[in-house]
């Protein structure tokens, strides 16, 4: 029979992994793991465009695990196109080093663009990617309180109350 520290601690260990599964159902749902900021490269060129007129050629780009979209900005306007992407295969860690090391923010805004070319000019880990970095922390604060359950805490052992010892000497006062 588990002693009452043992039902505590799981008990908590319980409640952090129901957590985190909230946290990682969440983070799955969303669309936005990535955010960025991109400059239709092509567009700029052609026009030979200055400071004030780059914000015409200035979009955004979202991705998350399995989808997102770009809002393409090449001086005709604002066009928006899909993604669908597979970055599921990762983990929390590969997905940073991948993100950095292979650029694939600019992979992504460039996929099957035959005339305009884009530069990443910002790029930022969204609400969703955290999520799972939360879940991640919470998966391994539950290893450490399962851990705890293993340390033997002292048994609170009750004294029976001592019955007194009446002796004759105690009679005569």
């Amino acid at each position: 029979m588990p002693g009452i520290w043992k039902k505590i601690v799981f008990s908590f260990a319980s409640v952090l992994c129901i957590t985190s599964i909230i946290l990682i159902v969440v983070a799955l749902s969303t669309e936005k793991w990535v955010t960025g900021k991109i400059l239709c490269k092509t567009g700029v060129d052609l026009v030979n465009a200055s400071d004030p007129e780059l914000v015409k050629f200035i979009g955004d780009i979202y991705f998350g695990l399995f989808q997102g979209g770009k809002i393409r900005k090449c001086g005709l306007g604002s066009r928006r196109s899909k993604i669908y992407s597979l970055f599921g295969v990762f983990a929390i860690v590969c997905f940073i080093a991948a993100m950095k090391r292979h650029r694939l923010t600019e992979r992504v805004a460039n996929f099957k663009e035959d005339i305009f070319q884009f530069v990443v000019l910002e790029e930022d880990y969204a609400f969703s990617f955290w999520l799972c970095v939360a879940s991640a922390a919470t998966h391994a604060a539950n290893f450490i309180v399962v851990a705890m359950s293993m340390i033997r805490l002292p048994k609170m052992q009750t004294k029976k109350p001592e019955e007194p010892v009446v002796t004759v000497e105690d009679l005569l006062y």
